[in-house]
């Protein structure tokens, strides 16, 4: 019993030290402040950065925890609101809000996000 609770102990331990830190960020984007989330992984930088980009229902939970997952592989992952925080909760609330994102400013987001990682100093 004794090594079962210490495999336990030693595998959370291990995970714990995994868990990207995530932390809400806003960056410039032409005239607006975008806001994101962005995942750092433990360890000591530099590390390879990446741009997560959410699917037709927005930045939901399960757009997080991807972009936590690549985090915890060793990514810096920023992942971005291209709807500004709203997120669908039904197939036609879902293509409204695709439907509704100009893209001209989409790219302009998506291009401010590369530059925000550019600007930090662990990438």
């Amino acid at each position: 019993m004794k090594r079962v609770l210490l495999g336990l102990f030693l595998f959370a331990n291990t995970v714990a030290a995994l868990a990207a830190t995530a932390k809400d960020v806003s960056y410039k984007s032409g005239d607006d402040n975008v806001q994101a989330i962005l995942y750092t992984p433990s360890g000591k930088g530099p590390f390879p950065a990446l741009v997560v980009i959410h699917e037709w229902w927005g930045l939901n939970d399960w757009v997080k925890e991807q972009a936590s997952k690549l985090s915890d592989e060793g990514y810096i992952t920023l992942a971005v609101d291209l709807y500004r925080g709203k997120v669908a909760t039904s197939p036609d609330m879902a293509h409204e809000l695709m439907r509704g994102v100009p893209d001209d400013r989409s790219a302009r987001d998506l291009r401010s996000a590369v530059a925000f990682l550019k600007s930090q100093p662990d990438i």
